[in-house]
């Protein structure tokens, strides 16, 4: 196992958790109903990304910041975002291709036990850039990614 191992992973651990309220906060701030729908599809799909390493969180007696900082946190940045969703699409087309390189990362530097559930994790972030690529061609068929992600079970695919 890497060193940095744990600590990366309880940082990513909690940035779920502030990604989901991230995105719930930012659903209320948009008119359009289609947009929210997607902003809190989005909240879901990090919500069921850190359900995934609770586990793992668990196993590792690994102790996450306090859930409402967290909350806190994440709203507060959605707050600071503006309610424009072409910029909001392409600054999550530029930075999510790092975030799975990130994820992708932290799979490698786990131990092997753990890494079926880092997999579910990173896929996350597959099933986000999924949704956007579809956002540009066919906004109306871009959330099947999202909702696929959700669908699965990390529980079936991990043992």
């Amino acid at each position: 196992m890497h060193p940095d191992y744990l600590e990366t992973l309880l940082l990513y651990y909690e940035e779920e958790i502030e990604g989901e309220a991230y995105f719930a906060e930012l659903a209320g701030a948009f008119d359009d109903q289609a947009h929210r729908d997607k902003l809190t599809l989005l909240a879901r799909v990090e919500r069921h990304a850190a359900e995934a390493v609770t586990p793992l969180i668990a196993r590792h007696g690994l102790t996450p910041r306090d859930t409402a900082a967290l909350v806190a946190s994440g709203q507060a940045e959605a707050r600071a975002t503006a309610a424009d969703w072409p910029a909001l699409l392409a600054e999550m087309t530029e930075s999510y291709p790092g975030y799975l390189r990130d994820f992708r990362a932290l799979e490698a530097m786990g131990p092997p036990a753990d890494r079926a559930r880092l997999s579910f994790l990173s896929a996350h972030e597959v099933a986000a850039l999924a949704f956007l690529a579809r956002e540009a061609t066919d906004p109306d068929q871009s959330a099947a990614p999202l909702r696929d992600y959700i669908a699965t079970a990390p529980d079936t695919l991990v043992g």
